[in-house]
């Protein structure tokens, strides 16, 4: 299977339970699931395969302030570990610790500075591999929502919830897909979480 692109569908409270559920969706299929209670990126997370039910589990290297993960349980190629460099960079490398690709804030520094004054953050991400980049990850509209035009609907749309989303420029194989789903999932709960709490 080759993957062109990746959606992230929170769902909140799922079955009365769970903090959070993501689905996400693969070429618009849905591929893998998350359960995350409360400070779960503290603890392991498991990764769900919907089409055969294998699981993978990203571990955080410790349960505070934590700046490193471990994706294992899936083929030996697909294991690895993904660490945050700053505030706005990811490094995810495969299990001999080469780097595959960073998932980075592509803004200026001004303009970094002036919107986290603000409390603002930003709405899209770059996939980098080498000085490549190699994918985009964005806040999206949910599927059949149309573009806003005036702007009462811009103002009320600000308040939707939406989804983030990952467009990649050539199809990657499953065994990239794992890495970049955990981490798309770091940076939301984790870079954004803690942009909008601050």
């Amino acid at each position: 299977m080759q993957i062109n692109s990746l959606r992230f569908v929170q769902e909140r409270n799922p079955e009365g339970g769970a903090h959070k559920r993501y689905h996400v969706l693969a070429n618009e299929t849905e591929f893998v699931r998350f359960d995350l209670t409360k400070r779960t990126i503290g603890k392991p997370v498991d990764m769900v395969n919907l089409l055969d039910q294998s699981i993978r589990t990203l571990t955080p290297e410790r349960k505070l302030l934590c700046r490193q993960w471990q994706l294992a349980g899936g083929d030996p190629g697909e294991d690895g570990q993904i660490a945050a460099k700053g505030s706005d960079v990811w490094l995810v490398q495969d299990a001999a610790q080469l780097e595959l690709f960073r998932v980075v804030d592509p803004r200026k520094l001004a303009t970094k500075t002036l919107e986290t004054m603000l409390g603002s953050w930003p709405d899209s991400y770059a996939i980098v591999s080498g000085d490549e980049c190699v994918g985009v990850i964005r806040r999206a509209l949910k599927p059949g929502e149309a573009e806003p035009v005036n702007r009462f609907q811009k103002l009320a749309g600000l308040f939707k919830d939406r989804d983030w989303t990952l467009e990649l420029n050539q199809p990657v194989p499953l065994q990239s897909a794992y890495r970049m789903i955990a981490s798309v999932l770091l940076l939301i709960e984790v870079t954004v979480s803690g942009a909008r709490a601050g």
